[in-house]
């Protein structure tokens, strides 16, 4: 088959802009409980072990989502369940707004984890149906919006907070927002041109199908790998700054922010300039340089060169999670929904493991040796995209 010389333009429908504020939405959800979780536990008489407990209620909650998500989609349409899934998480953040006591924060985590991992399961399915001949452009461009929804949600959280805003008042704000995306969502589901409706059965039948393919079980360790890098950094960044260079919270963020700034350019520039017969050129080469950048980031001794490293980390690892899902079904004619949502059962798990191995490392041997973590698993991944460019199954 020929393939295109370069990239053509991108075309954005109405369900595009919905599932960039859905990915907007969601990442909000992802960091606002840690902005918030001081003054939360504060005012509600917890400690941060309890605070801890709250992120796993909503981590394991999104993994229970991803695993049953098919089915949704399969009895609903993906339109419908992700509009469904926004207001369940937009409820769950109002919840958070009015919790008298620990307990309520407990099953708010619980309405966020639920509703966000369905969101997370069934966005980029919804891109590749929308844009199947060239999908790899359109999913980094609409996940470079993840990193937006974190980069916005970090900065104005915690301005806000610094001023003396209640975190009620962020909660409910985050929430109406999501009702309001959830609402619309369900409004473009009566003009969707491609909902698809399958049996319980069929999606088991397909999802047993990607099991026994021999080259997911390529691609599922390099999700996990690619998660756990943009989680090492995303998770620990504020806490090294703060802690190896002894500056305060404000300057911890910023250095966050530049990180997820590198991210929102990487998959911009990805979505923008890559065409789909060259996704595995820009996941080998972005693997190689962040392998090289991630390197840096333990040596530098100084504030200001580390802030432009963790920018260009960012722009390496940010092809990543797109990327990957989007090559993957070029390699393996399967199901697109399912194998997507497989993936990311793969990658999840990346995003708390290496979190947790770098704290461990760090409370052993300080944060700085922890932080070869990640050049160690970008190296890895680019072992893995030469072993399956090359393997050719018998």
């Amino acid at each position: 088959m020929n393939q295109p010389s370069r990239a053509s333009s991108l075309r954005f429908s109405a369900l595009d802009y919905g599932c960039v504020a859905a990915f907007l939405i969601y990442s909000a959800s992802v960091v606002v409980t840690p902005i918030s979780l001081v003054s939360l536990a504060r005012e509600l008489g917890f400690s941060l072990t309890g605070g801890g407990g709250v992120e796993g209620i909503r981590a394991s909650l999104i993994v229970a989502a991803l695993l049953v998500s098919g089915l949704v989609a399969a009895r609903w349409g993906k339109v419908l369940s992700v509009g469904a899934s926004s207001i369940v998480l937009g409820l769950g953040l109002l919840a958070y707004s009015f919790a008298p006591a620990y307990g309520i924060v407990l099953l708010a985590a619980a309405f966020v984890g639920v509703g966000g991992g369905i969101i997370e399961a069934l966005i980029n399915p919804l891109v590749q149906d929308l844009h199947p001949e060239d999908s790899g452009r359109y999913l980094n461009m609409i996940n470079a919006f993840f990193s937006v929804g974190i980069l916005s949600t970090v900065l104005v959280s915690g301005e806000l907070l610094t001023r003396g805003v209640s975190w009620r008042v962020v909660m409910a704000g985050l929430a109406v927002i999501s009702i309001i995306t959830g609402v619309a969502f369900i409004a473009f589901d009566r003009r969707s041109p491609f909902v698809r409706s399958h049996r319980a059965v069929d999606v088991l039948g397909h999802k047993a199908a990607i099991l026994r393919h021999p080259r997911f079980w390529i691609f599922f360790p390099m999700m996990f790998l690619a998660g756990g890098a943009e989680a090492a950094l995303t998770f620990w960044s504020a806490s090294y700054i703060q802690l190896h260079f002894g500056l305060l919270p404000r300057m911890g963020a910023i250095g966050t922010a530049c990180f997820a700034a590198g991210m929102i350019v990487g998959r911009m520039g990805s979505g923008w300039l890559v065409p789909q017969h060259r996704l595995w050129h820009l996941l080998f080469a972005s693997a190689v340089l962040g392998t090289v950048f991630t390197l840096l980031v333990p040596m530098m001794g100084s504030i200001v060169p580390l802030l432009v490293v963790l920018f260009l980390s960012g722009l390496a690892i940010a092809c990543f999670w797109p990327s990957i899902q989007s090559y993957s079904v070029d390699r393996m004619p399967l199901d697109s929904t399912s194998l997507f949502i497989l993936l990311s059962c793969g990658g999840m798990p990346g995003f708390g493991a290496v979190s947790l191995v770098m704290g461990i490392i760090g409370d052993r041997h300080g944060l700085n040796a922890s932080l070869y973590v990640i050049p160690a698993l970008l190296a890895l991944l680019s072992l893995l995209l030469l072993i399956e460019r090359r393997w050719r199954p018998h």
